[in-house]
């Protein structure tokens, strides 16, 4: 089983990009409340760190490879998590520029569309922006008089 930093290292190479190009990362075992479950990663609100979550099951996929970065669709969906979390800390961009940053990146990295980690990701997508587009018609609706 490899470390949670070593999974790191696998995500940040397959990025080609150095830990200090990114936002602080925090590695986390657990998801605070208030946080939705099946996270993979988050940004604290007034916190500038991508905090990585290590028990999530891409991640422990990641850790769990006979070789070191050999989950190579795990790492994938890793760095582009990463690359997620980045467009909300430096562009201050919602959901929905967020995920399209994330599918870029896993295009560009070699799981495009039809992959299991673009896949899953788009399936996020779409789940959240269905929520966000619901709550915003709640507040809506008890906004009338």
């Amino acid at each position: 089983m490899w470390t949670a930093e070593a999974v790191l290292v696998c995500a940040l190479t397959m990025l080609g990009r150095a830990q200090s190009s990114l936002p602080p990362i925090e590695l986390v075992s657990q998801v605070p409340q208030g946080v939705s479950a099946g996270v993979e990663a988050y940004v604290p609100r007034d916190d500038r760190r991508i905090h990585l979550v290590t028990t999530s099951a891409t991640f422990r996929e990641a850790q769990a490879s006979s070789n070191q970065c050999g989950a190579v669709m795990a790492i994938r969906k890793i760095a582009s998590v990463l690359i997620h979390e980045e467009v909300h800390i430096r562009q201050g961009a919602g959901e929905k520029a967020a995920y399209e940053a994330q599918l870029t990146i896993l295009t560009a990295l070699g799981a495009g569309p039809g992959s299991p980690p673009y896949s899953a990701v788009k399936k996020a997508m779409l789940y959240t922006l269905k929520q966000q587009r619901q709550n915003a018609a709640r507040l809506m609706a008890a906004a009338q008089p």
